[in-house]
């Protein structure tokens, strides 16, 4: 009989997929595991299953960046996707901070009201210095948390960029085009980021920072 293979909705919410037991976990250990997938992409894509309720509040956010920075089963993962979570900057500290957690190559952490502190906290975090892939969407950073960004000394490989629905304006902009940091870069979008001068547009455009460029996206 010819195996079938699982699909992506099968492996997320799978908790025996490594032959190991759930036994001892708490009921937020045992969610967290079951999102999992081949021991290298954890992905969370809202709070519902935790706590069900559409109030997010900034406690659950930093108590399940307090559950993953410690979780032993995240020692191998290189895919982080935590959205519409609530981690905020205290909770992106927690993350940063772990002591357990491997070097992230793909990070998405959309809808989590990081502000600016936690745009300045990604960007200084050596946890994120092999991240290729950075999606920040939706998060209330501005011009203080896009110039974080574009001096990072350890966001040097970032080669994809999701700023979507922010607030960096112009001045985030002529920062992110004048980025030595970000030289990688060969996708960009900006869309929703209040950038309303020509110059800050064409800045972008024809920036002789970001030459490797092949998608920007900016209106």
């Amino acid at each position: 009989m010819t195996k079938k293979f699982k699909n992506w909705e099968e492996l997320v919410n799978d908790g025996g997929q490594y032959g190991k037991t759930l036994e001892g976990l708490t009921p937020y250990q045992k969610i967290i595991y079951e999102n999992i997938k081949d021991q290298k992409i954890l992905k969370i894509q809202d709070a519902f299953a935790f706590i069900q309720s559409a109030e997010v509040t900034r406690e659950h956010g930093i108590e399940l960046a307090e559950l993953l920075a410690g979780f032993e089963p995240l020692k191998t993962i290189h895919t982080l996707i935590i959205t519409h979570n609530n981690l905020g900057p205290e909770g992106i500290k927690i993350l940063a901070g772990s002591t357990l957690l491997p070097k992230i190559e793909y990070l998405h952490l959309g809808s989590n009201n990081l502000g600016d502190e936690g745009a300045e906290i990604v960007a200084a975090s050596g946890l994120f210095s092999e991240v290729k892939t950075l999606n920040l969407e939706h998060n209330g950073i501005m011009a203080r948390g896009a110039e974080a960004l574009a001096t990072s000394p350890v966001l040097t490989q970032v080669t994809s960029l999701n700023l979507v629905d922010n607030r960096v304006g112009d001045e985030g902009a002529l920062a992110i085009a004048d980025s030595d940091a970000l030289a990688q870069l060969t996708y960009l979008h900006l869309g929703g980021n209040r950038i309303k001068s020509d110059d800050a547009k064409q800045a972008l455009r024809e920036s002789k920072k970001l030459t490797k460029l092949e998608k920007l996206k900016v209106f």
